[in-house]
């Protein structure tokens, strides 16, 4: 009796030499090519600051977010800060006349395009006191939070110095029976840091589709 033939066995799509070559690519390819990211780790803490009492707050946060595994770079705003390379935002003003500086408000219109897409926490710094006034938040919050579409805003207490001020703006303390001293409670501020941090580290993977050519 004749014996069938056995099937043929097809042959690999890559020979192994090949193969083991390109396994060993996509292994060393980043994250952003294969498909998935990790939670976000760069962070810019960006602050409007007229007397570094709000720009002292964004390095503490930074430190903060620093300390939990993340690259959290603070900085105070001006017209050349970029915004490319980063994953999440925390941006701060300090408050005059109920009103975010014009630098602060400057960043997010420039950038809401950026910052819309991606995590954002905002900060506010100026009531002065004990407890700290006023404590509502500034006429300018809500236009921002929505165009960022911001996560949480927070009002922490600011420092006032009377010697720093412009005449103007003595007189206008004094009209306001405004307090002199530093108000800045450093505990909230650090809790309030760890709060994102945490809130960070839950974020979810995010796919990226697309196609990856070896040629």
């Amino acid at each position: 009796m004749t014996t069938a033939p056995a099937p043929a066995t097809a042959p690999p799509l890559l020979e192994p030499p090949l193969q083991r070559l390109v396994m060993a690519q996509l292994e060393e390819l980043p994250e952003a090519l294969t498909g998935q990211t990790g939670p976000p780790r760069r962070v810019l803490v960006a602050a409007a600051s007229k007397y570094e009492a709000t720009a002292e707050i964004a390095t503490v946060i930074a430190k903060v977010l620093t300390e939990r595994g993340f690259d959290a770079e603070a900085t105070e705003i001006d017209p050349s800060l970029q915004v490319d390379g980063f994953d999440a935002f925390v941006v701060g003003s300090a408050v005059y006349s109920g009103h975010w500086l014009q630098p602060a408000r400057w960043f997010v219109q420039s950038h809401a395009a950026v910052l819309s897409t991606r995590p954002v926490w905002l900060f506010s710094s100026g009531p002065v006191g004990d407890p700290p006034m006023p404590d509502e938040d500034p006429v300018d919050v809500t236009a921002i939070a929505e165009a960022t579409g911001a996560r949480e805003h927070k009002v922490f207490a600011g420092r006032l110095e009377h010697s720093r001020l412009s005449i103007a703006e003595q007189a206008l303390v004094v009209a306001l029976r405004a307090p002199e001293g530093d108000f800045r409670d450093w505990d909230a501020i650090r809790d309030w840091a760890a709060g994102i941090a945490d809130a960070l580290a839950a974020t979810g993977p995010t796919t990226i589709t697309g196609t990856i050519s070896l040629d």
